[in-house]
Formats: C-alpha cells, sequence, structure tokens
C-alpha cells in the first residue's frame, strides 16, 4: 500500500438530499419573484380625467346678446318666434321657427335699434340625422354695428321657406342655389329655378343621401 492510499478520502455529495432540496428552491425563488413580476405587468392607474375648459368669456357675451335679441323679438312679434339662442364662437345666434322667418328679417331690418340692412352669408346644410335642412343667414347693420347669426330648419321631406328677396334683393341668387344643390323652395321667389344644375337634373347634390347612381342627370328624356 502506498503512502497516498493511506490518505483518508473526502465524503462524496450526497445526491439524493440535493435533488431533495431543489424543488424547494425552484419555488422560493419564484414566490420571491412573483412581487416584481405582478407589479411589471399590473396596468397603470386610470389618469384623472381632464376639467373641462372654461367658457369662452366671448361665447357667453355673444349667448347674452342673443337672449336680449330674442327679447326684442318677441316682444315686438309675439313668444314663440325664437326656437333657440346661442353662439356662432362669438357671434349671436338665433334659430327662428318657420312660420316666422320673414317677419324676423323684417322686425331687424326696420327697428331703429338694430337697422340690419346687409346679409353677408346666405347658405344651407343638410342636418340628415335630425331629418332637416338648415338655412343659415349671417346679417350686419352698418348704421349700428351688429352682427347676428340667423338660422332656421325645414324638414327634409318638404323643404320649404318663404323668401327673403322682397326684402333683400340681393339673396335671389343664394336663395336659387340652396334651392339648386339642397331642394328647398322658397315660397314667393321672383325667378326659382336651378342657378348650376340644368333643369334635367334629377335630385339635390348636397344632401347627404344624394347618389349620382341613383340620380343620372337627364337631357330630354335619356341619360347623358
Amino acid at each position: 500500500m502506498t503512502p497516498e492510499d493511506e490518505k483518508p478520502q473526502a465524503p462524496k455529495p450526497d445526491d439524493s438530499k440535493a435533488e431533495a432540496a431543489a424543488p424547494a428552491k425552484a419555488e422560493a425563488t419564484a414566490k420571491a419573484a412573483a412581487p416584481a413580476k405582478a407589479e411589471a405587468t399590473a396596468k397603470p392607474a386610470p389618469r384623472p380625467a381632464k376639467a373641462p375648459p372654461p367658457p369662452d368669456p366671448r361665447a357667453v357675451a355673444a349667448k347674452e346678446r342673443a337672449d336680449k335679441v330674442k327679447a326684442d323679438i318677441e316682444g315686438a312679434l309675439g313668444s314663440g318666434v325664437v326656437a333657440d339662442t346661442g353662439a356662432a364662437k362669438d357671434i349671436p345666434l338665433l334659430r327662428i321657427e318657420p312660420a316666422h322667418w320673414v317677419k324676423t328679417f323684417e322686425y331687424l331690418k326696420t327697428a331703429p335699434e338694430y337697422l340690419c340692412d346687409y346679409i353677408e352669408l346666405f347658405a344651407g346644410t343638410d342636418l340628415l340625422d335630425k331629418g332637416v335642412i338648415e338655412v343659415t343667414v349671417y346679417i350686419q347693420s352698418m348704421q349700428c354695428g351688429h352682427y347676428f347669426n340667423i338660422k332656421t330648419h325645414t324638414p327634409r321631406d318638404d323643404a320649404r321657406l318663404p323668401s327673403l328677396v322682397p326684402l333683400f334683393a340681393g339673396v335671389n341668387w343664394e336663395e336659387r342655389e340652396v334651392y339648386d344643390l339642397l331642394g328647398v323652395t322658397f315660397e314667393g321667389h321672383p325667378d326659382l329655378r336651378r342657378i348650376m344644375m340644368w333643369d334635367g337634373w334629377n335630385g339635390w347634390p348636397l344632401r347627404k343621401d344624394y347618389n349620382d347612381f341613383d340620380n343620372i342627370p337627364t337631357r330630354g328624356g335619356d341619360p347623358v
């Protein structure tokens, strides 16, 4: 026997104990990692809702002005003339019942405190979801400095309004344009006919349900 053979041998590791401890160690590691993982995957807290912006003081003043004009109109013409008031940015806005359309403009034109003598804009819009055509007018007074947005609604299926041409001759072509593109009949207009499309054109091109395939323009009864 050699001296090397006489040296004590180091004990071999007990593999069975290591194998038995492995699951417990893995479980402990998983538990330690779980909070960090949950924190990483957790949804961020919702942001608090933004407070609505403060009202525009110009719009507030315009609405107050519109309410004052409404009171004056209905004081002269009776209640129920003005359907609603508001502000178009900083411009007083009044929506007039169709039956009082002409009378309202006659009042604004002749009342000494208003003297609205110039229509700057006359236009129409199809409000399909509401079933109406909206006609809007911007009118001003050269003498008094007033500036108002006056609107009204007429049903899409029977769109008609009294003409303003007897009061404001300058809207002759504007009413013809709204008739031509949106199909609003202006009763009392001296020459209501199409101004852009020809007489054989079918339908009203600026209505939102207008379809070129359903409204083929014709001349003399034959498709163009």
